[in-house]
């Protein structure tokens, strides 16, 4: 298995799967000893989070399977990787390197934002949504920052 990683700040945390190196991580691969779903930020052991990118073999669907739901009746794939690296299997993760974007689609403020970035920097179509994007802000003019 191999999961992508970033690193996120102390309150950040407790949004994300959060993995454990074995000995020092750095910025090449390195092996995982833990990996814990949603810490607090005194109970993480690290910074750094599961970007929510994955390669897995097939041995995955049968991890999936011996893992029991969460609280909420999810199977989470944190618990299933955990799993894994109880059980003896080997877990590398790959840091995101200088200047790599990961946009969280999590929920629909930042899926849309992901959706519009990803547009405005598209080679073909990037310029007339960038154009587009213009247009909007001097039809509804700059935001209101202004305390309610």
């Amino acid at each position: 298995m191999a999961i992508a990683v970033q690193p996120v700040a102390p309150a950040a945390v407790s949004r994300y799967g959060i993995v454990a190196p074995r000995g020092e991580a750095s910025d090449e691969a390195f092996l995982i000893s833990d990996i814990v779903e949603k810490p607090s930020p005194e109970d993480a052991p690290s910074r750094l989070a599961v970007a929510a990118r994955y390669i897995f073999s097939p041995v995955v669907f049968d991890l999936i399977d011996r893992t029991p739901p969460g609280l909420n009746g999810e199977v989470q794939i944190t618990d299933a990787i955990r799993l894994c690296v109880r059980g003896g299997g080997t877990v590398v993760c790959v840091p995101y390197g200088p200047g790599d974007r990961r946009h969280d689609v999590g929920n629909f403020e930042s899926y849309f934002k992901a959706f519009i970035r990803m547009a405005a920097d598209d080679a073909e179509i990037g310029p007339q949504i960038r154009q587009f994007m213009r247009d909007l802000l001097h039809e509804y003019g700059p935001p209101d920052d202004s305390p309610a």
